[in-house]
């Protein structure tokens, strides 16, 4: 989506989907990315929080990761890149939007619906917009389990094993996350339906692996995995004209 988009992108079920119905579509979603971005450079936890909180009260959390937190840490990117945010700004943003997410998820009865496992294989530290997605399942019913950051792949196969898993999702700002471990990868996504996501994540990565690629926008791409377990198909299949979910964090 364009940094200064600041209207919903439509979504075909965004009249029927529970969890927007009945909330105020985010009109002004440019103006809380703006207010966020000063709070993100004047490195105040307590700015940040108060912003973030203000746009949750303005819209549905599905339009406030989709229109707002997004097209946030894709700017705080690239003002990393070029020198004008540092590390510091990068990680407190990051913290302070991963336990607030994190407690939105807290209040939420358990679903009844598939499961789903949620990782960022070894070496992969970014997992923001993996707990983002987390949410939104969530929020649709499905049971979630999600393992976070730099999680070891025996790790990943045992709990999804255990939880009987519909679903695994994985995430990776870098090719080399999945590449790297190619092999027990494969053999991952051979044993229960498997997408990846972020950065790392292309079309020739997920065909390799037998996987399905997300889109970049974490709204449709719970449509997607819905439509996986709904629709079980051959792995490397992108379900979506978008680019890979980016930025695992």
């Amino acid at each position: 989506m364009p940094p200064h988009q600041d209207r919903p992108i439509p979504l075909a079920d965004v009249a029927r989907r529970g969890p927007q119905r009945g909330r105020p579509v985010l009109e002004d979603a440019r103006v809380h990315v703006e207010a966020l971005l000063r709070a993100v450079e004047s490195l105040s936890p307590a700015r940040v929080e108060r912003a973030l909180d203000v746009a949750l009260a303005a819209g549905s959390v599905e339009h406030v990761v989709q229109l707002v937190l997004m097209p946030l840490l894709r700017e705080i990117g690239d003002r990393w890149e070029s020198g004008a945010l540092g590390v510091a700004h990068e990680h407190l943003a990051s913290g302070v939007i991963n336990r607030r997410i994190g407690s939105l998820g807290v209040g939420l009865e358990e679903g009844s619906g598939p499961s789903a496992v949620l990782a960022c294989p070894p070496g992969e530290r970014h997992d923001l917009v993996l707990g983002c997605f987390a949410l939104l399942l969530q929020r649709e019913g499905w049971r979630v389990y999600n393992l976070g950051a730099d999680t070891p792949t025996a790790a990943i196969a045992l709990t999804c094993r255990q939880t009987d898993a519909d679903l695994l999702v994985l995430a990776g700002t870098r090719p080399s996350v999945f590449t790297s471990r190619f092999a027990s990868l494969r053999r991952l996504a051979g044993s229960v339906p498997t997408a990846i996501a972020g950065s790392g994540a292309d079309v020739r990565v997920a065909r390799e692996l037998g996987a399905v690629l997300l889109p970049n926008d974490p709204v449709p791409a719970v449509d997607v995995v819905t439509g996986m377990i709904r629709r079980p198909g051959p792995g490397g299949t992108r379900l979506s004209d978008t680019d890979g979910l980016a930025g695992a964090g």
